[in-house]
């Protein structure tokens, strides 16, 4: 169905009603929604629009204008704070409820385009269709993985969108001045990593475009990355000390305290990804076997690992007296208010982070990973268990953790040669 009319809007605002209960929202919040929505229904109704799927900003605008006008005791709301994605930025709580309720009337199938979605969609929306054919190129014939395509993606579409605002409409205008300008704003902190990254991105869409003749010169030839070398760096590690002072100070009595104390555990004790602990399911644990199964973020392999009976005891305790017991949902770790969806990889790594930072500890979430390794090589596993328990694809990737193995080096240098 992609047309609403007024009456099939009042049918839907009645569904809402009942999504909204089921799923946790407090009466008063229902009750203001509802609201807005009476009024959104009139408006419709006023204007005759007869497709809520081609609603556009302005009319977003005019909805706000007459709602002020109209309703008894409404005001304009100072609008938003922070940087807003979409315009008007004026009255937050009816923007708010205007595009959850489209996004539920676009979930559920009412309408079949979301006109306000709540992020953007990245996909066809470049100036250059040759960025589109690259990316779809990439998808289907380089097998790279799926974090791997959305960093190709996110600078692609910020060098597409770079072009065009630098008046550039045809590829083959393209000059050196413009690769420096988008590498150098890309990579403004001077970190060689990321430095490194845009670069390799930026040739293998070069070499693309020369290779379908798109472009009249191979760039990638005039990309320069600064040289860094393997094992230059020594992964952080926090000490067990910190670990436990992190975990000994949330509270997990207080809202969200049991939820965050087990994903730092996880973190911690397994080694998981942000993203790994996101994606966890209930079906994933075995409670009678005391193990867990996780489908590891890069590979894709299936790996099951134990589960400590600390581990045991945590994740138990967040189930019983945490995890919204009515929620359709049936991953792990979800959103402490409604709507009780999943928690995103990114959400795992700020909560991770909040704690340490509340803990006084400059570290980030991936820091639990690096000491999970350490720990595992002073206890003397070896390198090929600890590739496999971490994901790594490469074994260069588990290569770096030999630097943490102190001990096993010291031996190395205290050694005088007295027995050869």
């Amino acid at each position: 169905m992609t047309e609403g009319s007024a009456s099939d809007l009042k049918a839907w605002i009645v569904q809402y009603q009942s999504f909204l209960e089921t799923h946790g929202y407090t009466p008063a919040r229902v009750r203001r929604r509802l609201r807005y929505l009476a009024g959104f229904a009139r408006f419709v109704e006023l204007e005759g629009l007869s497709d809520l799927a081609r609603l556009t900003d302005n009319q977003v605008v005019r909805f706000i204008e007459y709602w002020t006008a109209h309703e008894p005791g409404a005001r304009i709301s100072p609008g938003f704070s922070r940087r807003q994605r979409f315009a008007p930025s004026d009255h937050i709580g009816l923007q708010y409820t205007l595009r959850a309720f489209l996004h539920w009337a676009h979930e559920v199938g009412h309408l079949d385009q979301n006109p306000f979605p709540h992020r953007p969609p990245v996909r066809g929306r470049y100036f250059f269709p040759a960025t589109r054919e690259y990316l779809s190129f990439c998808e289907e014939h380089k097998g790279l993985a799926h974090n791997s395509l959305v960093q190709i993606e996110l600078f692609l579409r910020r060098f597409d969108q770079f072009l065009h605002q630098d008046g550039i409409h045809d590829l083959k205008q393209l000059q050196a001045c413009h690769l420096d300008q988008f590498v150098s704003s890309q990579a403004a902190s001077s970190n060689r990593g990321r430095i490194q990254r845009v670069v390799k991105i930026l040739r293998g869409f070069f070499r693309y475009l020369f290779a379908r003749q798109m472009v009249d010169r191979d760039w990638a030839a005039a990309l320069i990355s600064p040289p860094q070398y393997r094992l230059a760096r020594t992964p952080r590690a926090l000490p067990v000390g910190q670990v436990r002072q992190v975990l000994a100070g949330i509270d997990r009595l207080a809202p969200g305290g049991r939820r965050d104390f087990a994903v730092l555990l996880l973190a911690a004790g397994l080694g998981l990804r942000a993203g790994e602990i996101a994606a966890l399911r209930l079906e994933d644990l075995d409670w009678r076997g005391e193990r867990i199964s996780v489908r590891q973020f890069k590979n894709q392999h299936l790996l099951e690992l134990p589960l400590p009976r600390p581990l045991v005891e945590a994740l138990a305790d967040y189930l019983r007296h945490e995890r919204p017991a009515h929620s359709l949902h049936r991953h792990v770790f979800l959103r402490q208010n409604p709507p009780w969806t999943p928690l995103a990889a990114g959400s795992v790594s700020g909560l991770m982070a909040r704690r340490l930072r509340q803990a006084g500890v400059k570290a980030s979430g991936h820091h639990f990973r690096h000491s999970f390794a350490s720990d595992l090589l002073r206890a003397g596993v070896g390198y090929s268990t600890l590739q496999e328990l971490l994901g790594h694809r490469h074994f260069t990737s588990t290569q770096v953790y030999t630097k943490v193995d102190l001990s096993a080096l010291r031996e190395v240098a205290d050694n005088d040669a007295q027995d050869y």
